[in-house]
Parts: structure tokens; C-alpha cells; sequence
């Protein structure tokens, strides 16, 4: 009997001593116990995920942000305004960091209130640059928000994306403007009383690109555009080279034929095939342009070839043409130069989306409109019936220049109505709502 109690005491010590063996011994054992169990449940298809589907794209959550508050996507209708930097100049001048933070913030909760799903941020105007730069000169006007360590552009695009907004910088390519201290290269011309970089210049394009370039690289924006600056009119003759274009005699000795006006638009040509390349280095980004509406006028004096663009892939994503005309206005009356535009030939690849003249609402004297001159102080819904217009021709969407015109009670001259401004945005924001 007492050998059995001895047996049956050693075999249930033994027993014991398994069990104890099978629980960790101090919290290192615990963590890793927990992240085995963890790395084996993440190997597994989730339940809440039956397909084991890949998690949504940035864009995607973007677009599912917007669809919550009722905004369409701008794949399904873009809706833009361009922040311009005058814009920019009125929200952060004298500001700290903080007033920064609250400007930038309140500007992308207006944009969702206004219903719009895209923001054209201005980064490079005059050479100069709206966010951290290791190429260009911080603009004078945000400089201290800058040096003190406030990247005006990161944190418009983390506010943007917060919202479900997307986000494109925009930048002029040639412009110096008035101050040549602004210019990273001695390859610039001066006309009148500014200064702008030479097209033709390898040295300049090369700056330029690798502006662009730094920002795909260092922010994570959605888009490059840029407007309708190319060659300044005035600055060259049609059929000779300018004193500055001394490269044109070397292309030619070299066997180039093209002529010299030829020869300046594969220059802007190959700036643009460029850029594009830049903006494709980056996963969903595009590159648009905002031309002038003329066709004509861009390829004959501003040596921009737009419907190349449109109908060839490789240059750009998307045009937006300035139409910023009333229905009456005598040289482009609205639809007639719209549908002009969304009648071109163009690649699959290309959207056309129309720049609307918001900065004309209420305005008394629109001078260039011949006998059209008064439509946008007589008229209280030409935004809303353009808006209107493009929705029932499927048109790819629009975009407003620009955003502090919003705002009825901005500081205008006195050729202003503001009462019919605010009609007009209340409008416009009903149709869009």
C-alpha cells in the first residue's frame, strides 16, 4: 500500500510539472507568446475580410471620405478651385504656426462645405518657392513660416487628405518676376519690367523639372500642374531667333531642320514630356495644364502645342483651359468655346476639365465682352448654369478660379456687387450640394 501512495505521488508531481511548464515565466515570455499568436492570426484570412481582399488604396479611402458627406470622387466628377498665392499670402501672412495650422485647416473645411473633392495649391510663382526648398528661394511672403520650420505645403497636404481632398501643386515653369535675385540659373531674359527664364535652356529646364521632381519625391501631393505661362508674347519674332536663343545657329549647324518656331515648341515640348515622367514616378500622381483657350494663340505666340498634348499620351494626364467667359461675352461666348474644347480629338488617357471665371461674379464692367460687358452684374446664376451646362454634357468636371472669391465679402475694387456675388456662390453651392 505504501509503495502504490509513493507511485501515484511521483506520477502526479509529474503530471504537475507539465502544466507548469506550458506557462511563460516572466513578461518577455508573455510578449512573445502574444506576438506569436498574433503573427499567426494575421497569417490568416480575416474574418471581417472573407475574400482576403488587399486593403483599399490611399485614393480609395479619400473617395469613401468624400462619398460620406455626398461628394463624388474626382475620377467621377472633378471639382477643383485653385488656391492661388495671393490666396495663400491673405491666410498666413503674420501668422505663427499655429495661426498656420488653423488658416490651412479652415481653408479645407471650406472646400468640403463648397463641395468640391480637389485643391490646386500654388507652390512656385515667381522662382520662388510656398514650401520647403532646397532649389528655390522661400517667397518673401510666408519666409518666416518657412525658416522657422513650418512646411506650408506638408501640412496642406495632410489636411487635404484628412478631409478626403486630393491635392495638386501648382507651379508657374518660366516666371521670375520682377526680382532676378529669384533665379537659379543666368539663363533668363528680361522683358519690361520682369524677368523670365529662357525655354530653350537646357541649364533652366533642368531646374525646373527638378523642382518638380522635389516635390513628388518629398511630399505626397496628387497631382503637378501647370498654367498657361510658357513663352511670354512679345518676347520673340515668329520667324527669327531672339538675340537669346543664340542655340537655335548651333541647332541648325548641327543638321536640325525644324524651324526656329518649330524648334521652340519641342523645347516646351520636351519641358512638358518631362514633367510628366515626373509626376508618373509617383504611384497615382498626374500632371495636368491650364492653358489659355485660345488654341491658336498658344501655338502661334505662347509656342504651346496643346492639342499635341491632348491627343498624344505621355504628356499630360489633363488639360484645364481658362474659359472664364460669360454666356453673352461677344469673343467666347461660354458654350460655344466650351464645346470647341470638349469637341477635340483626344487620347483615352486625357481629361478636359473647364477653369470657370468665379473672380468675375457680381462684376460690373467685364471690359473685353464687347456688348456682353454687364452679364455678370444683370445675372445672379451664370455660375450655376454652367456648372449646370457641364453636368448634362458629361463634361469631365471644372475648376474655380479662385478660392477667396468664395467669399463675397473679400476685399474687391468698387466694380463689385457683393450682394450678387453671394447669390451667386449661395447658387452655385446649392447646384453642387
Amino acid at each position: 500500500m505504501k509503495r502504490f501512495c509513493c507511485i501515484l505521488l511521483i506520477f502526479l508531481l509529474a503530471m504537475a510539472s507539465c502544466q507548469t511548464s506550458t506557462i511563460p515565466q516572466n513578461d518577455q515570455d508573455k510578449d512573445t507568446l502574444s506576438q506569436d499568436k498574433e503573427d499567426t492570426q494575421s497569417e490568416q484570412p480575416s474574418i471581417a475580410d472573407p475574400d482576403n481582399s488587399p486593403a483599399p488604396s490611399a485614393k480609395e479611402l479619400r473617395a469613401r471620405k468624400l462619398a460620406a458627406v455626398g461628394i463624388p470622387s474626382p475620377e467621377e466628377e472633378f471639382r477643383g478651385v485653385w488656391v492661388a498665392a495671393t490666396d495663400i499670402i491673405a491666410l498666413l501672412s503674420g501668422k505663427n504656426d499655429r495661426e498656420a495650422v488653423i488658416a490651412l485647416d479652415k481653408l479645407m473645411d471650406d472646400c468640403i462645405a463648397y463641395h468640391l473633392n480637389t485643391v490646386i495649391f500654388h507652390v512656385r510663382v515667381n522662382s520662388d518657392a510656398y514650401y520647403c526648398s532646397t532649389i528655390f528661394k522661400p517667397a518673401v511672403a510666408v519666409q518666416d513660416l518657412l525658416s522657422g520650420g513650418f512646411d506650408i505645403l506638408s501640412y496642406a497636404v495632410e489636411a487635404a487628405h484628412k478631409r478626403g481632398l486630393d491635392i495638386h501643386a501648382w507651379a508657374n515653369p518660366y516666371r521670375i518676376g520682377s526680382n532676378r535675385e529669384n533665379a537659379v540659373c543666368q539663363d533668363y531674359i528680361q522683358y519690361g519690367s520682369y524677368y523670365y527664364y529662357i525655354p530653350t535652356s537646357e541649364t533652366a529646364q533642368a531646374y525646373i523639372v527638378s523642382g518638380m521632381q522635389e516635390i513628388v519625391d518629398r511630399y505626397d501631393v496628387d497631382g503637378l500642374q501647370y498654367d498657361d505661362y510658357f513663352y511670354t508674347e512679345g518676347t520673340v519674332s515668329a520667324d527669327k531667333p531672339a538675340d537669346f536663343e543664340t542655340e537655335y545657329e548651333i541647332y541648325r549647324a548641327g543638321g536640325g531642320t525644324l524651324s526656329v518656331a518649330d524648334w521652340r515648341r519641342e523645347a516646351v515640348n520636351s519641358l512638358i514630356r518631362r514633367t510628366y515622367e515626373v509626376a508618373h514616378s509617383k504611384k497615382e500622381c498626374v500632371f495636368g495644364i491650364s492653358p489659355a483657350y485660345q488654341v491658336e494663340k498658344n501655338y502661334h505666340q505662347k509656342y504651346a502645342d496643346v492639342l499635341l498634348w491632348m491627343e498624344k499620351e505621355g504628356y499630360v494626364d489633363y488639360l484645364m483651359p481658362q474659359i472664364y467667359f460669360g454666356f453673352e461675352n461677344q469673343t467666347a461666348p461660354f458654350i460655344p468655346t466650351t464645346q470647341t474644347w470638349m469637341g477635340y480629338k483626344k487620347d483615352p488617357s486625357v481629361r478636359v476639365y473647364i477653369g470657370l471665371a468665379l473672380y468675375k461674379t457680381g462684376m460690373k464692367n467685364d471690359s473685353n465682352a464687347g456688348s456682353g460687358n454687364s452679364e455678370w452684374f444683370s445675372c445672379q446664376d451664370i455660375m450655376l448654369r454652367q456648372i449646370s451646362y457641364l453636368q448634362e454634357n458629361n463634361a469631365d468636371g471644372y475648376c474655380f478660379f479662385r478660392y477667396s472669391f468664395f467669399d463675397p465679402n473679400m476685399t474687391r475694387d468698387s466694380g463689385y456687387s457683393k450682394d450678387i456675388a453671394a447669390v451667386e456662390v449661395f447658387n452655385l453651392v446649392e447646384q453642387m450640394g
